[in-house]
């Protein structure tokens, strides 16, 4: 059992074993104002957590270093989010605010925070693979142009230029597109593929064949998107500035971690809410002298992305923690927001269809 001195002495290792990456000693302990305790009654309890596996002896030191399971008593009971961190909360909203991409955006965060942190920064947006096809819809532009409109299940939406070509109408490639439509909806993206092979194979289809060919490519295409999964990684490099990944074994296993793509199987792995993985909670070999801090953000009403952090176990957590927080929530407004002009892009593409017919009936 942890004393409340004791949790106090843990504390103050941990956080001072971050600082300088050297063993603490009794020494530098009682200069701390809130451990107000004789040198012998801290080296007193500094046995006891060690005895107890919360720290380790070091054979160069008499000092003592947190062990893996007093990294983790620390993360889930002592540490306390530092409010100097508070000051990069404008940059990311300045970043959040350009006119950039969305995607462009969220890579100007992802190497902000690895470099104020010092530490990876990886990103992953789901894809829409199991959201279901909902509606297809053609928006005329002129009678040679139009956009095909193609929403999902989770409110996500895709347009699609296309061109009709010479000796087809647009009443053609209505007709085309409501067969498709009827065959897909419901389907998730994934069975696409399959769908629209087995309904091109159909004779009412086939009679329309280099109308045909160009059609599905623009579907292939605009689908192909959706299945599409944004990751996005920056620090590698800044990794290997810590201490602990100076050795060309440790650095091997980082690119191995990368070149493997493990991050992103790690990252989809990852549960809601503020995750912490250290050292051997990390399955993979590659990862066991890490630790990755993981928090989802939303991307609309079905999907979510992560955000992640992966550095040294002697992570500076007190920093780490309102980091990812404050960011994940920053970039989930901003996908809400996108979502929602995307919805109000599909209202104003009707009315320009609309529009469009209303025309062709007045000729």
């Amino acid at each position: 059992m942890v004393t409340n001195r004791q949790k106090l002495i843990l504390k103050a290792i941990v956080e001072e074993y971050i600082k300088s990456n050297e063993p603490v000693g009794s020494k530098i302990l009682t200069s701390k104002p809130y451990l107000k305790f004789s040198s012998a009654t801290i080296r007193y309890d500094m046995q006891d957590l060690e005895e107890q596996g919360y720290l380790e002896k070091t054979h160069t030191s008499s000092g003592r270093v947190p062990s893996e399971i007093g990294y983790k008593y620390y993360v889930e009971n002592l540490v306390i989010r530092n409010e100097e961190t508070a000051k990069i909360y404008p940059v990311i909203n300045e970043l959040l605010s350009t006119n950039k991409e969305v995607g462009e955006k969220i890579k100007d965060v992802v190497d902000l925070i690895s470099s104020y942190t010092g530490y990876m920064v990886a990103t992953l947006g789901t894809s829409a693979n199991y959201q279901t096809v909902k509606k297809m819809e053609i928006v005329p532009l002129t009678e040679s142009e139009c956009v095909l409109l193609i929403v999902t299940s989770g409110g996500k939406v895709q347009s699609q230029n296309i061109t009709i070509p010479h000796g087809y109408k647009m009443d053609d490639l209505l007709r085309l597109i409501n067969t498709f439509d009827n065959a897909m909806y419901d389907r998730s993206v994934l069975e696409i593929t399959d769908v629209l092979g087995k309904e091109a194979k159909k004779p009412r289809i086939r009679q329309m064949v280099d109308f045909q060919d160009d059609l599905l490519n623009f579907l292939i295409k605009a689908f192909g998107r959706f299945s599409e999964t944004d990751f996005y990684q920056a620090g590698l490099s800044k990794i290997f500035n810590q201490p602990e990944f100076t050795s060309h074994e440790s650095m091997s296993k980082l690119v191995k971690m990368i070149d493997d793509e493990t991050v992103k199987e790690a990252l989809k792995k990852c549960s809601s809410g503020l995750s912490v993985h250290i050292g051997s909670d990390n399955l993979d070999e590659n990862l066991k002298e890490c630790t990755i801090v993981t928090m989802p953000y939303s991307m609309n009403m079905n999907d979510f992305g992560i955000l992640c952090i992966i550095g040294p176990i002697r992570m500076d957590y007190a920093k780490v923690f309102p980091l990812i927080e404050y960011a994940s929530g920053a970039i989930g407004k901003l996908y809400k927001k996108e979502w929602l002009r995307g919805r109000r892009e599909v209202k104003w593409w009707n009315f320009k269809s609309r529009s469009f017919w209303k025309r062709q009936k007045t000729k």
